[in-house]
């Protein structure tokens, strides 16, 4: 069974995918900017910024617990993008145990 941090990350990343899908003219948006690190351990974080305005960052930070089994993963991150009608929106969360928390806000 997935515990309760698997189960908000495997969310995230679907989230994440959705968001990322290129829809008509958005198909020929080019990549700007692209950074990762991953340390394979404890953590790792992601950026990137699309010509068609789209960003999102993301950093994942494993907090250990008493055993093994205990730690948890804690994840912030960003998603902003430009709405057909021109507006932009963010989307800003944090993920840990104690669950999903976004918050999503217009920004101009």
């Amino acid at each position: 069974m997935l515990s309760h941090s698997s189960t908000c990350l495997i969310l995230l990343v679907a989230a994440g995918v959705c968001l990322a899908l290129p829809a008509g003219d958005d198909a020929q948006a080019e990549t700007l900017k692209l950074e990762s690190e991953n340390n394979g351990v404890d953590k790792y974080s992601f950026a990137y910024e699309t010509s068609n305005g789209i960003s999102r960052t993301e950093e994942g930070v494993v907090k250990p617990g008493a055993t093994e089994d205990e730690g948890s993963l804690s994840v912030t991150g960003t998603t902003s993008w430009s709405a057909p009608d021109g507006k932009k929106y963010e989307i800003s969360f944090t993920a840990d145990e104690t669950g999903y928390h976004p918050k999503f806000r217009l920004v101009a």
